[in-house]
């Protein structure tokens, strides 16, 4: 299923489906870092491919499950109206049928994913600007300025967001059968406080990936590929472009500033920039460049709501 509606989006009258609140997709232009405008457009290419990348891994979802979890929206709806509990009956009984079929399947099934979004919130800035306005907010923090701190500090995202949304099949099941009882039995209200109750229990998971991170592989990948004989000064060019975006990952606090991946990665990079100025093949040591920032990205990028 591909969806780019928010996840929290599915509202039933004042029921929150799930509780999750997502920034609008934006970008926020902070000063002239040392990207070229062409490898500034090579970066968002490779941005954009990994957000192509991520929303294809959220259209795999179990569509039994997936129309179940419909079913136990639509009675919910229902019972909002008057005289719909027969038609609500009817709606949650399909959707324990839908997983009853795929428990039967597969009587593993846990956590199963019914729903996902990509959102990107790009920062063009340098570290120099970062470091001010860091400074900026600490003083105002000092002076309990928070609202002014507030509002100076939320822009300052460079991520993308990767959120998935669970449906968990050890307890939601039983939950939706429970409330099916309470209807058949004209219990209405405890119905809904069960409906509740149970769609709240959707599991969310983000994983938020550092876009610097992304533009410093694209840079390393582009720097990799020049002939060493020839393009000598561009490749610099790219080393300083890749390693400011390192930088700015680290001072907006994807890791910490004494990270040893972080580190590793800034002496690699100088490294390779000395290597392209003698007479050694510096094409080893993109590999390894590159290898650690892929490590660096698994490292990051995954946490739990």
């Amino acid at each position: 299923m591909k969806t780019k509606q928010l996840i929290n989006s599915l509202l039933i009258g004042s029921l929150m489906v799930m509780p999750y609140a997502q920034a609008a997709n934006s970008t926020t232009e902070k000063g002239k870092n040392q990207m070229s405008v062409e490898q500034t457009a090579k970066s968002n290419q490779a941005v954009k491919a990994t957000e192509k990348e991520q929303n294809a891994l959220l259209e795999t979802v179990n569509q039994g499950v997936l129309d179940g979890y419909k079913k136990v929206l639509d009675a919910t709806k229902m019972l909002l109206q008057e005289g719909k509990e027969k038609e609500a009956i009817k709606a949650l009984q399909e959707a324990t049928g839908k997983f009853d079929i795929a428990l039967a399947a597969d009587p593993s099934l846990k956590l199963v994913p019914i729903d996902g979004n990509v959102s990107i919130t790009a920062l063009i800035t340098t570290p120099a600007l970062v470091k001010a306005d860091t400074d900026l907010v600490i003083d105002l923090l000092k002076d309990h300025k928070v609202q002014a701190a507030r509002v100076l500090i939320e822009p300052m995202k460079d991520e993308m967001v990767i959120a998935n949304a669970y449906l968990p099949m050890g307890t939601y099941p039983d939950a939706i059968k429970l409330a099916t009882k309470y209807l058949i039995d004209g219990k209405k209200d405890d119905a809904l406080i069960t409906l509740d109750a149970t769609l709240s229990t959707i599991v969310i998971k983000k994983a938020i990936v550092p876009l610097a991170i992304i533009r410093t592989e694209s840079l390393l990948k582009t720097a990799s590929e020049l002939d060493k004989n020839k393009d000598k000064a561009e490749a610099h060019k790219l080393l300083d472009a890749a390693y400011e975006q390192l930088e700015i990952a680290t001072l907006l606090g994807y890791a910490d500033k004494d990270s040893k991946a972080y580190e590793d990665m800034k002496a690699q990079i100088k490294a390779v920039k000395k290597e392209i100025d003698g007479k050694n093949a510096v094409e080893k040591m993109y590999d390894k460049v590159k290898a650690s920032v892929k490590k660096l990205i698994g490292k990051e990028k995954t946490t739990n709501e």
